[in-house]
């Protein structure tokens, strides 16, 4: 059955164009969705995902094969690149795939399933303003700690991306999550006040 993957509940597998993913949330621009495989990469010569090779190769041949040469379907998304020291020199970029930052790995952290290997984030570990470092980027490891590993090693990440919560997906539960349910009346009172006075 197909089913708008609004439907679906953050934390529940799905296959996007045969790719096994997470719904991570649905948000007013989209769905975020998690890749559950690790594409193999390394970050670059700096900590700065906005111009890193991972970067390139998330936005290009990821992008044209997790889409089946469709990207429009995928949502460009804004990337908060705050080091963890609170640096905000690199401050944001723009991308349609892009690894979790710190705090969506903390937002995330109870329907994410542990990396097998090592996992590249875009948060950086520093920033050369504030500590003199652009080497170190945080990473979730397989145990689910997260720490810190250096650009220039190869290993990878599980993507994340936005696409538009109307978009059909096909689903072998007969029984869709009212996807509502996860927010609270308070929150739902507040969203209609803010679309009526809009």
């Amino acid at each position: 059955m197909k089913v708008p993957v609004l439907n679906i509940a953050p934390g529940k597998a799905i296959s996007y164009r045969g790719e096994p993913c997470i719904v991570l949330e649905h948000r007013q621009d989209g769905t975020l969705l998690m890749d559950v495989e690790w594409v193999k990469h390394q970050f670059g010569s700096s900590n700065n995902f906005a111009v890193s090779p991972l970067r390139t190769h998330l936005n290009s041949v990821y992008l044209d094969g997790i889409t089946q040469d469709h990207p429009e379907e995928i949502i460009p998304r804004t990337v908060d690149l705050t080091a963890l020291n609170g640096s905000k020199k690199y401050g944001t970029c723009e991308a349609k795939v892009a690894p979790l930052t710190l705090d969506e790995l903390r937002k995330y952290h109870d329907i994410i399933p542990k990396p097998e290997v090592w996992d590249w984030s875009a948060t950086p570990w520093g920033t050369p303003n504030v500590d003199e470092d652009d080497t170190w980027v945080l990473g979730l490891c397989s145990n689910g700690h997260l720490n810190c590993n250096v650009c220039a090693n190869t290993y990878g990440s599980r993507p994340a991306f936005l696409i538009s919560s109307t978009l059909t997906i096909e689903v072998e539960d007969e029984d869709p999550v009212n996807p509502l349910e996860q927010y609270s009346v308070n929150e739902l009172v507040a969203e209609i006040n803010r679309r009526m006075n809009a």
